[in-house]
């Protein structure tokens, strides 16, 4: 039988930390007892495995599931060390259902935080913060990973950072992969520009700060492909 992960705040947890290894503790979260008990019709002898979004993970059996109150005693827990390289994505604001497809893939391949920007030719103007944590917290259930990307203000690019930085382009002048494979940096910060790329005044901004500016070849990605893109070539070994 597949088990199950949910992502539990560790507000919820008895001293904010997973408890040890014969632990039983409670949880009254209505949306995690109305998922266990009236979706997936869940009761008392199942398991599933739960995650408080720093690394640790436990193996947890359910002692009994009510309405109000889930009792639960921790079988197994286990500490899983996020990414080798931390990376953080800068993301320029582009439509909605793509900028959400990117939160989802991002979250999937490991990155660290997410940090929405207002470019030159951004079109969306601001970010649904509430569902944007509903869909990284669901992926990274799904991906069995145990931490959960931030998802930070919106700033704009001339706000952005200049310390391990790297800006994706058409009009780049090195390889990204060529770039990945000579650095080695972490942390380490990636941008990728809105629908109809970066402003020439942008691209200038970046020059004068020495900010590098990589490519992917010789196509042009659309925003969201070029997001993926540069989080595998950062993340994926």
């Amino acid at each position: 039988m597949k088990l199950h992960r949910f992502f539990v705040d560790d507000k919820d947890f008895p001293k904010k930390e997973l408890p040890p290894e014969g632990a039983e503790f409670n949880l009254v979260d209505k949306g995690l007892l109305n998922q266990w008990r009236n979706v997936l019709r869940m009761e008392a002898c199942d398991k599933a495995v739960l995650f408080d979004g720093k690394g640790d993970e436990a193996l947890c059996e359910f002692v009994s599931l009510s309405k109000s109150l889930a009792t639960l005693k921790v079988l197994e827990k286990k500490h899983i060390p996020s990414s080798l390289r931390e990376v953080t994505l800068y993301l320029a604001l582009i439509k909605k259902d793509n900028f959400e497809m990117v939160l989802e893939k991002a979250t999937e391949l490991g990155a660290s935080r997410i940090v929405p920007v207002q470019a030159d030719r951004s079109e969306k103007k601001g970010v649904n913060y509430e569902r944007a944590q509903k869909i990284v917290r669901e992926a990274s259930e799904q991906s069995g990973r145990t931490t959960v990307p931030e998802i930070l203000e919106i700033i704009k690019t001339e706000d952005i950072p200049h310390k391990n930085f790297i800006v994706f382009d058409p009009r780049g002048e090195t390889s990204a992969r060529e770039y990945f494979t000579k650095h080695t940096v972490s942390p380490v910060s990636l941008f990728i520009g809105p629908e109809g790329g970066f402003t020439d005044e942008e691209i200038a901004f970046l020059h004068s700060h020495k900010i590098p500016i990589v490519t992917t070849g010789p196509q042009i990605l659309r925003a969201e492909t070029a997001a993926i893109v540069a989080l595998t070539l950062a993340l994926v070994k």
